[in-house]
């Protein structure tokens, strides 16, 4: 029996397009720029490091580089409404790789006591998806087994991250597709 329900942040609850970073740069520096973006979700780095290190890189302002972020998160409303009428039914976790004081510009403190049982951030606790540690944390903040838990992500590595450890998944890539396949894992939920 499903118990709970973890979600990504970006490419689900939100619009994802982390290409327009990499637009920013040239080829040659797409690893430089992966790195420096692995190390904000782990947390090394702060947010105006990661700015200020990939207006660098790209050689352009900080100013542009928050402006490219910016327009790269658009709430993905259907979804997070939908959330809400999941959170009567089941536990709701938010799992999600992203840097330090992102969270508060895509969901307010009062938001994610609403919509979350648990929010794990990777720069918050040092690890990012597909580590199994991160899963492990997440499940046992929720309080469920791995077998009641169903991973939500738009990229097959973190959905398969997440297999590994035991949890059903959903590879989501639009919010219809999301409700057959989560139908066809749990019992049907209506508001």
């Amino acid at each position: 029996m499903i118990r709970a329900l973890v979600f990504d942040c970006f490419g689900v609850l939100y619009w994802d397009d982390l290409n327009r970073l990499y637009n920013l740069v040239s080829p040659d520096k797409f690893q430089d720029l992966n790195d420096i973006i692995h190390a904000c979700d782990h947390g090394y780095i702060g947010r105006q490091d990661f700015l200020n290190q990939t207006a660098a890189l790209a050689d352009i302002s900080v100013e542009a580089v928050v402006a490219v972020m910016h327009d790269k998160h658009r709430r993905n409303e259907p979804m997070i409404e939908r959330v809400k009428e999941l959170r009567k039914h089941y536990k709701i976790g938010l799992l999600t790789n992203m840097g330090q004081g992102t969270l508060d510009e895509v969901f307010t403190e009062a938001e994610r006591n609403e919509l979350f049982d648990t929010v794990v951030v990777s720069s918050d606790v040092g690890m990012i998806k597909p580590s199994r540690d991160i899963f492990e944390l997440t499940i046992e903040q929720l309080g469920v087994g791995t077998d009641e838990t169903v991973f939500i992500d738009d990229r097959p590595v973190n959905t398969d991250g997440a297999e590994r450890v035991g949890m059903k998944t959903i590879l989501f890539t639009t919010n219809k597709q999301f409700e057959v396949e989560l139908a066809s894992l749990t019992e049907p939920v209506n508001a």
